[in-house]
């Protein structure tokens, strides 16, 4: 196959591999067969940086084996304003999603019961939690948000007359 790419194309893959490479490396043990596999492509698109002009900001590092972002691509690239983005939607998100699941699952009596239902009868009991939390997320941000240990209840070992 072959591909006609601009240059400005080319500068936009650019930033959106270093934001693939952000995503695929952010929480993962060192031997990711799935991001190597992906690894493998992108270093055959940074192949190509200095042919395109972008020699500055893709290169060879000898000692690594590779093609990588140099530090003038890292500053001025979007790509890590588009990953804290990401990244600070995606926990708001999941806070609120398990917030909103724990306390219905706690109003229904239990996780069991919150499978059981189908996720229309779900997403009705969900939503206005939902919006609870996010409209307190919204207004407060995790200051108001605290740890309360509740105390541990332990069964005593009935003692017999054996």
């Amino acid at each position: 196959m072959n591909m006609e790419i601009t240059k400005e194309e080319y500068r936009n893959l650019l930033d959106l591999l270093l934001i693939a490479h952000g995503v695929l490396h952010a929480y993962e043990a060192e031997d990711n067969p799935v991001a190597e596999r992906y690894e493998q492509t992108i270093q055959k698109i940074h192949f190509f940086a200095a042919a395109m002009g972008f020699q500055d900001l893709i290169q060879l590092d000898p000692d690594a084996g590779g093609y990588y972002p140099a530090p003038k691509f890292e500053e001025t690239s979007e790509a890590g304003e588009v990953l804290d983005a990401f990244v600070d939607a995606s926990f708001w998100d999941e806070l609120i999603r398990r917030f909103s699941e724990r306390d219905v699952a706690r109003g229904l009596g239990g996780y069991e019961l919150l499978g059981g239902l189908s996720m229309t009868e779900r997403f009705a009991l969900e939503a206005p939690v939902r919006s609870k939390y996010s409209e307190e997320f919204d207004q407060h941000g995790i200051e108001r948000l605290e740890i309360v240990e509740h105390p541990q209840t332990f069964a005593m070992p009935v003692k017999t007359s054996d």
